[in-house]
Parts: C-alpha cells; structure tokens; sequence
C-alpha cells in the first residue's frame, strides 16, 4: 500500500536520476506515482496502474516536451500493460515473498499449563469449601447458645446474692430448674407464669425479679438462635457458592486441556487455498471444540474487508479442511479484515414464544429466553416465579437470567444451576423460588437433552406422534442440594418442542398433544399463540396464573 509504493518509487526514481541522462525528474515521477498507486491499492491492479499513469503524466507534463520525457511516458505505459497482464499466480508468489508466514497456534504446551492450574484451583476451592464446613461445625458446638444458657444467666443475675441460693441450686438444683422450664414455656406460651411455676412460687422471695430475668434472657436465647441459624444459611449459601466456582474452573480445565485442540496442518492447508484467492494472512487458527466441530479464525493484514468474497473463501476452505462451513463473518478490523467460519449445521430452529399475565397484570412471574450458543446448539430456558405479580416476577427474570448467562459463558449445565440456587436462597430471608426447565438441541446430531428442576411437561412431537416429559425434581431457592432431572431424545426435521409454564397444563396435557399431532401448516409463533390461547380458554378452576408458551419446529439447514 502507501509505504512500500512510497518506498519503491523513491528507491527507484533516485536510481535513475544517478545515470545523468537528463532523467532527473523521475525521481518525483516514480515517487509520486508508487506513493498514489499504493493509496489506490484497495481498488485492484487497474486503479493501480490508472493512477500510476496520471502520477507521471502530471510530472511530464511540468517536465516539458523533451524527448527523454517522451520516452519515459512510453516506458510507463509499456509497464503498465505488463503489469496488468501479469498472471495472478504470479502475483501471489511475489505477496508469499514480502509477507511473513502466518503464525499457527501451537499452544498444546501452554494448554496444558492453563489446564493444570485452572484444576489446581478448583481443587483449592473444593478444599476452602470443606474446611469452612468442617470449622463451623466445631465453632458451632463450642459457641451456639444453649437453652441451659438461660438458667444459667438467671442463676447469676437474681439468685447471686439470695440468701435461698444454696438451698435452691444445690440442695433442690433439679427441682428448681424443673420449674423455670415450666414459667419459660408459660412465658413462650403467652400464659401466667405463676401457673407453671410450682413450688417455686412458694419458695422463692424474688418472684417478679425471677419472671423478669427468665424473660430477658429467653428473648435473648431466641435472638441468638435466629441469629445463629441465619448465619449458618449465609455460610451454606457461601460454601456452596465456592464449590460452584470450583465446578466452573474445572471444566474450564477440561476445556482447555482436553476439549479445545488446534488442527496446524489444516490451518497450513488454508493459507496456501487464502492465497490463491490473493488474501494473505498474518493469523490462521484452526480450532476443534469438544464437540468435535471447527471454527477457523483468519487475520488478514492489508486487506479490504468490503472487497472479500465470502463465497470464494467458503468454498475453498470447505474444500481443503473436508468440513461444511457456513458462509464467513468477515469483521473489518483496522487496515485489516478478521475472517471467521463456522461449520454449518444439518438442522435450524424456528422459535415461537406467547405469554399472558394473571390477570391482566403488567409483570408475568414466568422468565424465558432462547439463543444459540455458538457451538452449533439451540438452548431454551423457561423458568417460573413462585406466585404471581412482581415478587415471582423478580424471581423467574433473576434465574432465567443468570442461567442463561453462565451457559452462555461456556459452563455446564449443572454447575450453573448450583450457582443460580445459591444466589436464590443468599437473596431473601423469605421463602423465593423458582422453576428452571432447559432444553438444548444440538443442530449437528438432532440429540435433544431436557433439564428440569421442578419444571412442568415438555410436550415433544416425534414422527408425528405427540408424548410428554416430566420430572419429579425441586425448584431452584428450596433446599442446598438441588440437581436437574434429565432426559434425552433424537429429533429430526419437522419435530417440535413445547415448554410451558404450569398455568399452561391447569387441564393436562392430553389436549396440547393432541394439538400438536393436528399442527400442520404455520410457524411457532402461531403455534405458541394458539397453545397459549387455548390453555386460558380451557381454564375451569376458577384461578389465574401466568401462562408462557415456547414452541420450538426443527427444519432442514438449506
């Protein structure tokens, strides 16, 4: 472009003005000329060698009409001629010899580094988590309040400096703490305590002192008790929450070590097929993932992006890596391009999605999101809110969107659903939940995988035939130790998917089925409105509830 056609006009106009054959303007010919060709460079060898030739035509032309000028006009057009007939192949050797090889990942050495330490510290954390458990469990059998705590306080506060102390705590020490358990019931109770206090009522001097300390210090009992018991969920949530990371980091590690590899010989085959289509390229990485599929990844410097034709590149990189690409996303990045293709999935998906809220209320209590993850499969996430209104509202959006990210930044369904249950039992002190159902369909193969945790039904249709999965698991905020109910199932094209949220199936499911069986002609959004539709005609309990319909029709990849 503009430095090496600045350089080499320079290089070549000083060269000739040294002969003194009265050439001394070339010097400002060839150097205006390379520098205006290089700048013209994006439009082809014919813009090149056009504005070469006005380049030097305006330098002629101040020049005057010599002889030697006009030779030197001659010459210019005589190489230009040359230069445009030269063949391509030609022009890629002399591209292959100013421009350095690409670089090709080799990085099976520091995978494998990456790969040790990531397991290391998720081991470390596994560690944290247990010894956190295991310390607390001590801690809290040497400083949790006991019951007995409270006599004892008593004992110290009123009975310190009474006359009656030996006769009460030593010769009568059970009788005694017999009937303070009888007045703290009766305070627990609500009741007189002068009706469970027994003989003591009879015996002691310091009645009013006495009911009064009991009752301080069972109020302080209990205070300590919430507060121990709510420290106890935090450490839970905290323990758990470390060996979610800790799950995370080890599959990061699978990832990296095992997972992820980077085929060299193919990412050589694609530079020499690169070019011969006159691309060269600084940065080619062939990736495998640990579904077995390919991503090839190119950086080509000096290359206009809007100029590239995908077509060309699909079809010789398909050709020399014997895989079926899709057509290439081609990113304009500086004076470069980024070139990134993917393989093309058998299968696509056609979404549908239809909601109605409980009563006509601004905020459903039910969550769902669908994307693709990048790898070549479609996710679904439904998730419903216990209740209805803002509060499940809060509830279904928080954990649909926390799964839906966590999948998306490449983790494992079961350890983002143990992250998500820790953030819901760590967010409230009252009682939150919510359902997460998952489906993921993997576009190469047709495997669908269904996650349930306290989810509803998915109604599937196969072959024309309509049946239903369901799961007996719990939602996600309820207890510490939750895990999803899988199921999995080969789908092909003109199947179809249905999640739905429990007001969805108020009256069964016979009917959806029976729906989908029927279901010819029309898309998932009609076939979502029409299911959702239906289910709150069909509605007969007389109760409201959110209803979310995500309907999911698998067609052929053309």
């Amino acid at each position: 472009h503009e430095q090496a056609g600045a350089i080499a006009g320079i290089a070549a106009g000083f060269a000739m003005s040294l002969t003194g054959t009265g050439l001394l303007y070339l010097a400002g010919a060839y150097s205006l000329g390379g520098l205006v060709a290089g700048v013209f460079a994006p439009l082809g060898s014919v813009g090149c060698a056009v504005a070469f030739i006005v380049s030097n035509g305006i330098i002629s032309i101040q020049a005057g009409g010599t002889p030697a000028v006009i030779s030197g006009l001659y010459e210019v057009f005589a190489a230009t001629v040359l230069f445009l007939v030269i063949p391509r192949g030609v022009s890629v050797k002399i591209s292959e010899f100013f421009a350095p090889a690409p670089e090709m990942p080799r990085l099976d050495g520091l995978r494998k580094a990456v790969g040790m330490r990531l397991e290391f510290a998720s081991n470390a954390l596994t560690d944290v988590s247990e010894t956190v458990e295991e310390v607390a469990a001590k801690l809290s059998r040497i400083s949790a309040p006991t019951f007995e705590d409270i006599f004892t306080r008593v004992e110290l506060d009123t009975c310190a400096h009474c006359g009656l102390k030996v006769h009460c705590w030593e010769n009568e020490r059970a009788r005694t703490l017999e009937s303070m358990v009888g007045v703290t019931k009766a305070l627990r109770a609500g009741t007189p305590p002068e009706e469970a206090a027994g003989d003591l009522a009879t015996r002691c001097s310091r009645l009013p002192e006495l009911y009064e300390s009991l009752r301080t210090n069972f109020q302080d009992y209990t205070a300590k008790r919430a507060a121990q018991q709510r420290i106890d969920e935090v450490r839970s949530v905290v323990s758990d929450q470390f060996q979610g990371i800790s799950d995370m980091l080890y599959e990061m590690a699978i990832d990296f070590e095992k997972s992820q590899r980077y085929d060299v010989e193919c990412a050589e085959r694609c530079d020499a097929a690169l070019r011969n289509l006159g691309i060269v390229a600084s940065d080619i990485g062939c990736s495998i993932d640990k579904f077995g599929r390919m991503t090839v990844e190119i950086r080509a410097q000096e290359a206009d992006s809007q100029r590239i034709n995908k077509a060309e590149v699909m079809h010789e990189l398909s050709a020399v890596c014997e895989r079926d690409f899709d057509a290439p996303c081609v990113t304009g990045a500086g004076r470069g391009a980024l070139i990134t293709l993917t393989e093309r999935a058998a299968l696509r998906v056609e979404y549908g999605a239809a909601q109605f809220s409980c009563g006509k209320a601004r905020m459903c209590g039910d969550a769902y999101e669908y994307f693709s993850d990048g790898k070549g499969r479609s996710i679904m996430i439904l998730s419903d809110g216990m209740g209805t209104g803002g509060r499940a509202a809060v509830d279904g959006a928080m954990a649909s969107g926390l799964m839906s990210r966590l999948i998306k930044a490449g983790f494992g369904f079961d350890c983002s659903l143990r992250i998500v249950n820790s953030a819901m039992l760590f967010k409230s002190t009252d009682e939150s939940l919510a359902t997460m159902d998952v489906t993921c369909i993997d576009l190469f193969t047709g495997r669908t995988d269904l996650y349930k945790a306290g989810a509803c039904p998915t109604i599937i249709r196969k072959g024309g035939r309509a049946g239903k999965a369901e799961c007996a698991s719990l939602p996600a905020g309820i207890l510490r130790d939750i895990g999803f109910d899988c199921a999995g199932i080969t789908l092909g094209r003109g199947d179809i998917v249905v999640m739905v949220s429990d007001g969805a199936v108020s009256e069964g499911t016979d009917w959806i089925c029976a729906e989908l069986e029927n279901w010819t002609n029309g898309t998932a959004q009609q076939l979502a409105e029409r299911l959702a539709d239906g289910a709150r005609r069909r509605r007969q309990d007389g109760h409201e509830d959110d209803i979310t319909v995500l309907a999911a029709i698998i067609g052929q990849n053309y």
